[in-house]
């Protein structure tokens, strides 16, 4: 076969207009010019480019790969719910303080009531409710001090290095109770709480949600990896969660100045 036909085989194969793309392009934008320009971009493929100069081909499968890939690791590091961060930037954050020599206060916030709610009224409401938390949390904190992630389900985590993160935590449980009426009929409001019926068929009545606020006060030395805040706090949690209605327990176990305390 000579050159003459190869020539021709190749012309009638070529792209006229082929997608050429400097290398330094981010994938979101690469995504956008192939799915906003000519449909067969993302049969045929693109051209990565230098300066102008060629440095190889891309197909539509290699940008899906990598744009599904840059979703699984987004997961790992923001609810997707809340769009705050999960438990990977939590545990750092954590490790960061701590090898700081940071003083701070951990505070697990975990909703009461809740999945009794999310079986009755569906999940669409459940998670309305988890992003009113969510807001709720990260609009007590100081956006240059303070740190809140999601861990998931019902579950958060701030960190406060704010003084006054006390007055900021009965701020958080204030606007809760209000916001949460809402959510629920006039009727269920007056009687705090709603009738429903177990798997077993039985009539119970369920509280409105609450929110629990456990806090462990972490002083220099006092710990030495996320793993053993975490554990701490989901204890003071614990212990918020056996007081009715909205409540706050801080652990002052390892506090010099004060002995235990709860209140609500």
């Amino acid at each position: 076969m000579n050159a003459s036909y190869m020539a021709k085989i190749l012309y009638l194969f070529m792209s006229a207009n082929p997608l050429l793309t400097e290398k330094d392009t981010c994938l979101q934008d690469l995504s956008r010019l192939i799915t906003e320009g000519d449909p067969r971009h993302l049969a045929n493929g693109y051209i990565i480019m230098d300066q102008g100069k060629y440095l190889g081909m891309g197909t539509g499968h290699d940008l899906m790969r990598e744009i599904t890939q840059i979703q699984i690791n987004a997961a790992r590091y923001a609810n997707p719910l809340t769009q705050l961060p999960g438990n990977v930037p939590i545990n750092e954050h954590i490790d960061r303080l701590l090898q700081n020599d940071t003083r701070f206060c951990a505070c697990f916030c975990d909703l009461d009531y809740f999945k009794p709610y999310n079986d009755v009224h569906g999940y669409r409401k459940g998670d309305d409710i988890i992003q009113m938390t969510g807001k709720i949390l990260s609009g007590h904190c100081d956006p240059d001090r303070d740190f809140i992630g999601h861990i998931g389900g019902d579950d958060f985590m701030v960190l406060f290095q704010s003084e006054n993160w006390e007055e900021r935590c009965r701020a958080i449980l204030a606007d809760f109770e209000s916001a949460i009426q809402h959510y629920y009929s006039i009727e269920d409001q007056d009687r705090g709480g709603y009738v429903s019926e177990d798997r077993q068929g039985r009539k119970i009545f369920y509280s409105l949600i609450s929110l629990s606020l456990g806090v462990v006060k972490v002083c220099p030395g006092q710990y030495y990896s996320h793993h053993q805040i975490a554990t701490a706090a989901a204890d003071a949690k614990k212990q918020a969660k056996k007081i009715n209605g909205n409540s706050l327990f801080i652990d002052r176990r390892n506090d010099p100045e004060n002995g235990d305390r709860k209140s609500n």
